[in-house]
């Protein structure tokens, strides 16, 4: 701890300092400054006044007067006020406080406080909040109670609670939202708050649909040290099938310690209904655990339906063990479970077990790999006759890159193994087995070398050969060549020539490679403080035919401006494929344009997005029209929370309304 000031004395018989006159006090990350300061050295607890200002951890509060634990990190500040800093937020929040109590790191409370991302010592700004008490969870949230909303410096309402999440995807409404679309009709969608503690808070949701019904329901969430979870009721009057809709929702996680933490997840949705009652239940278990040397997954899944005279129910498992076994080793083992039930009371039951080992030396890596797949239902279930792949083994060796002469790198890639095709077509017409052992052997050459002072080449040539003991052989070659020369530092050329293709066939399904290529390449790019330029062309040697010629572009003509180009020529049928522009313009500090617009032979010209857009130091509006559906829209948002946005729009359907986030709400 360092200790500055105009004056300063020190009683060691009370391990007190004083210190007065432009006081500065250090420690670890902590500056603090002040006109006088009184500190406790044996319990390090200090006591400031006049002009105090703290900093810690990126964060910086001013007060009149201060008491702080520099062991703790504990602090009381009178008179109060800081810009709080949370990367989920663009702008900084503005606190002012009475009282402000707390840990800048862990929790803070402040009594008559105010806050807002805009400018507190503004009277007319855009809006803000006042409440009697606040609770900040730095990262977390934000909690006032009997808080009330000011706009341009009228109070519009007061609220029991309002919560500011930093980190989750969602905001508390302050106004109902209302709309209309093809489904509900006219909508009226509420949304509060309520908040018991840290650890326990959520929503409460009440709902009216012009052509449904009215429907309410409550999302509660809970989060302690290891664990966190929410659940969600919510029940529908469904006018249109004469019944109701009930869903529940259950999530939790929790951290076990030791490396071990599980999940479950369970949702329902019923309908009670004469004319069409439905039910359907989905629900997992996810449960981990994972040291240093091994690691293992068990992931259950459960799903049924119901629908009248329809069942319909199935049970999904993975388990997954991973080891080490030694530094140079590595066993994975991975074994998937299906069981299901559909049109008959049989169940298909099926394994399809694989295990994985590696190994590593200095020359390279060996792969062995164990797959089949196990009906285990035999023939009961008689709708099983499905595709599968079985590796009994499969064998991979590939040594490691070596250098050649002449800069080339070379590196070889063998394979051996059984494979077995279940339920494939074979030359009868019937479905039946095919089995057969493939044999690869695969060598591949890479180089980059400078031919001249500003001119490049790079090679890359492949050659693959299988033989499989139905007899067939199989040969796959490909090739890259690419030169590249750079004629002045802002533009360059690239010649590029691709080869792929095969001789022989393979008789298995899994191993079907049908791709052939045979094309050259050229782009020209220009590269400038303003311009950036790509014009490309090629040709297709398989089809004789020229590929299709693209440009891009983007200029920057001056600060703040944009403008975007790319366009598509077809040279076969000697016109343009497609043309699309985009124009962004910063006007002024203020002010900014957008245009987009688009052109294809078939839909003709197209102006799709013309925007204008407002801002102000703290919040900012839109007016967009959107030419492919007719509409025009108002949004409005905080600069500070940009993701959240109110918009209204007029279409050919009349007024629209954007939908806030809201959790997953019953099927209608």
């Amino acid at each position: 701890m360092r200790v500055r000031a105009r004056y300063l004395r020190v009683d060691r018989a009370r391990q007190v300092a004083f210190a007065r006159g432009d006081v500065v006090v250090t420690y670890q990350d902590l500056v603090l400054r002040a006109e006088e300061v009184t500190l406790h050295l044996e319990e390090l607890e200090l006591v400031a006044s006049g002009n105090v200002v703290l900093e810690e951890a990126g964060q910086r509060v001013t007060a009149s007067h201060l008491t702080y634990n520099l062991r703790t990190g504990f602090g009381s500040l009178d008179g109060a006020e800081t810009r709080y800093r949370s990367p989920r937020l663009r702008d900084p929040v503005h606190l002012r406080a009475r009282n402000l109590a707390g840990n800048l790191n862990q929790r803070v409370e402040a009594r008559l406080c105010q806050v807002t991302t805009c400018d507190l010592d503004d009277p007319q700004a855009p809006y803000k909040l006042e409440a009697d008490y606040s609770e900040l969870i730095p990262q977390d949230k934000l909690v006032l109670r009997n808080a009330s909303l000011y706009l341009f410096g009228r109070k519009v309402l007061t609220l029991p609670f309002f919560v500011v999440f930093l980190r989750e995807p969602r905001q508390q409404r302050i106004v109902p939202v209302v709309g209309w679309n093809e489904t509900e009709g006219w909508f009226v969608k509420t949304a509060t708050t309520y908040f018991v503690d840290d650890h326990h808070y959520g929503f409460l949701y009440l709902d009216w649909m012009e052509r449904i019904g009215t429907g309410g329901g409550v999302e509660h969430i809970w989060k302690y040290p290891g664990g966190e979870g929410d659940y969600f009721l919510y029940l529908l009057g469904n006018r249109p099938v004469l019944g109701h809709d009930y869903r529940v929702r259950l999530a939790h996680r929790h951290d076990f310690g030791g490396g071990l933490a599980a999940g479950l997840f369970f949702d329902l949705f019923r309908r009670d209904s004469p004319t069409s009652p439905q039910a359907n239940v989905y629900a997992t278990l996810d449960a981990l655990y994972r040291d240093p040397q091994q690691g293992a997954n068990l992931f259950l899944a459960y799903s049924a339906s119901e629908a009248q005279l329809l069942y319909f129910d199935s049970l999904q498992a993975r388990l997954g063990y991973d080891r080490q076994l030694d530094p140079t080793s590595r066993l994975r083992v991975d074994l998937p479970f299906t069981q299901s039930l559909g049109s008959t009371d049989a169940r298909d039951l099926e394994l399809v077990p694989r295990v994985d080992y590696t190994s590593f030396w200095p020359g390279g890596t060996l792969q062995a790999t164990l797959e089949h797949r196990l009906d285990l239902d035999g023939e009961a279930y008689p709708f099983d006759q499905l595709y599968s792949l079985s590796r009994l083994p499969e064998l991979t060796l590939t040594l490691l890159a070596q250098p050649l002469q002449l800069g080339i790198t070379s590196q070889l890639t063998a394979g051996l193994g059984l494979f077995g095709e279940r339920n494939v077509g074979l030359p009868t017409g019937e479905l039946g087995d095919r089995w057969g052992v493939r044999a690869d052997l695969q060598g591949s050459l890479s180089g980059a070398w400078l031919v001249a002072a500003q001119s490049s080449l790079d090679l890359r040539a492949v050659l693959r050969t299988s033989y499989y003991t139905t007899g067939q052989l199989r040969l796959i070659t490909s090739s890259t060549l690419n030169f590249t020369h750079r004629w002045s530092p802002a533009l360059q050329t690239r010649l590029g020539y691709t080869y792929y293709d095969r001789a022989g066939e393979s008789p298995f399904l899994f191993d079907q490679d049908l791709t052939r290529l045979n094309n050259v390449q050229l782009a020209t790019t220009y590269q400038s403080p303003s311009l950036t330029a790509e014009l490309s062309l090629g040709y297709n040697f398989l089809a004789s035919l020229p590929d299709t010629v693209t440009l891009r572009a983007q200029w920057l003509p001056s600060p703040g401006w944009t403008v975007d180009l790319a366009a598509g020529y077809d040279p076969n049928a000697g016109q343009l494929t497609s043309v699309e522009a985009q124009i962004r313009a910063v006007l002024s500090d203020q002010w900014e344009f957008l245009y987009r617009g688009f052109y294809s032979p078939t839909g003709g010209l197209v102006h799709d997005r013309v925007q204008l857009t407002y801002l102000q130091y703290c919040w900012a509006a839109r007016l967009s029209y959107l030419a492919s559906r007719q509409e025009v829209w108002l949004e409005a948002w905080l600069t500070a929370l940009p993701q959240y946005p109110g918009a209204v729009g007029v279409g050919q359907t009349g007024v629209l309304f954007q939908q806030p986030f809201l959790p997953p709400s019953p099927v209608r």
